[in-house]
């Protein structure tokens, strides 16, 4: 059975990788010449574990091949996955352009009884949008729209895709959802099937929703450090009671960086302005997400109060763990707040994509932790990679013209760094760094 995949950054990458596994006829398709060349060697777009691999394995075994024509991609396929990486602007609001571009490309061409699945993040309506630009555009075409919403998580996305947390299908056709059931029901035992906007309502929720739960430990944790709680303690004994649950986001530290909260956080925020609603509890979450990650630099001048001149070191700049993009990290945010304010910054990360970090001349990279931070005042981790767990300390100490460290993530040992003479920072702990 043929499945067309449309957009092969990360979602559509992982998904045209692990249906090829799966045993599918994998036609994945991109107009982006370069990166589908990389794609044919095994190159995926940013580090994902186990991705090239899988690449590598449907490419060599015939069931995955790659193209730059959405169109070739799409002919005689019964199922077509439009699976894009939806980007957004400095306003987190989404371009939706390309997804539109794809359908227009494809919509003379579709097979007469195709399934169109939309993973790709999009505003709730789009579907019924893009079902009548396809009505449009080849009337006898009776091709029907589903969404799915998308939860892969960067550095866990494979298992994400074949054990779906979420196992929901938007699509107002009963036969169209037995359909995708032939494709997707193997991975998860039971799915529910909802309106196609009520599919599509329930990215915008689930990303809000663990939005709202960091903004409010953060909030939370802000307020520990000022009275001397640990607000760590207090989100880790939250989860035994079973109204909040075990895995629920309140660990104090920094806030949602711009991309997937962030756009759905949006979406229902414009959504409230379109409809003439109210999003105080929304409007509220965004403007405290906004001040959190001012918080580094506020901590930066409680030991510093002029950082013109100051040399901060920064480890990790990737979006989050186990991943290579820096696209819309928190870390670029602070780096940038920084050297609006004069610092001079130095940074390392064990795996960001070094074709990004040309674009940045803001501040220096070292290949070497330990040569990013000599001669500086201050070091801030922002990425808890899992390198940065036993550094050398003694070594860093001798090397830092001012022994401060602010721990952003909680991931090092405050009693044997301040044993080591650190000031040692971190955030909704409760302590203060000593100056």
């Amino acid at each position: 059975m043929k499945i067309a995949v449309l957009g092969l950054w990360h979602q559509g990458v992982v998904g045209a990788a692990c249906l090829a596994d799966m045993g599918y006829e994998v036609v994945g398709a991109d107009p982006d010449a370069e990166r589908v060349a990389r794609l044919r060697n095994s190159q995926a777009p940013l580090f994902e574990p186990g991705l090239d691999e899988r690449l590598g394995k449907g490419v060599k075994s015939g069931r995955l091949s790659l193209l730059t024509d959405y169109a070739q991609a799409v002919r005689d396929a019964p199922f077509v996955f439009v699976m894009f990486d939806t980007p957004v602007d400095e306003n987190d609001q989404s371009d939706l352009s390309e997804i539109f571009r794809a359908f227009e490309a494809i919509a003379s061409v579709l097979e007469p009884h195709a399934v169109v699945l939309v993973t790709a993040q999009v505003p709730v309506g789009t579907c019924d949008k893009l079902k009548d630009l396809l009505r449009k555009a080849a009337p006898n075409v009776s091709a029907t729209i589903a969404y799915m919403p998308e939860n892969l998580r960067l550095g866990q996305a494979i298992e994400r895709f074949m054990a779906p947390a979420l196992p929901v299908i938007g699509c107002d056709d009963p036969a169209t959802f037995e359909r995708l059931l032939m494709v997707f029901g193997p991975l998860a035992p039971q799915w529910h099937r909802v309106s196609l906007r009520t599919g599509e309502m329930m990215k915008h929720a689930l990303n809000a929703f663990l939005g709202l739960s960091i903004c409010f430990a953060n909030e939370l944790g802000n307020i520990c450090d000022a009275v001397g709680a640990d607000g760590k303690r207090v989100g880790e004994l939250l989860r035994l009671e079973p109204r909040v649950g075990p895995k629920a986001m309140l660990l104090p530290g920094l806030g949602f960086s711009g991309g997937t909260l962030a756009r759905d956080m949006q979406t229902l925020r414009g959504l409230g302005r379109t409809f003439n609603l109210n999003t105080p509890l929304l409007d509220g979450a965004w403007k405290a997400n906004e001040e959190q990650n001012r918080l580094v630099v506020r901590k930066l001048e409680s030991v510093n109060p002029n950082l013109r001149g100051a040399r901060v070191t920064v480890l990790g700049l990737t979006y989050k763990p186990e991943t290579s993009t820096l696209r819309r990290s928190a870390a670029m945010e602070v780096i940038a707040d920084l050297v609006g304010r004069g610092a001079a910054v130095s940074a390392h990360d064990p795996l960001a994509d070094r074709e990004e970090l040309k674009s940045h001349a803001e501040f220096t990279f070292f290949e070497d932790a330990l040569a990013a931070v000599e001669g500086a005042d201050a070091l801030v981790l922002m990425t808890p990679w899992k390198d940065y767990k036993d550094l050398d300390f003694a070594a860093i100490k001798q090397r830092m013209a001012k022994p401060y460290v602010l721990d952003t993530a909680g991931l090092w040992n405050a009693d044997q760094l301040t044993a080591l003479g650190f000031m040692y920072d971190d955030i909704g702990r409760g302590r203060r760094a000593r100056v």
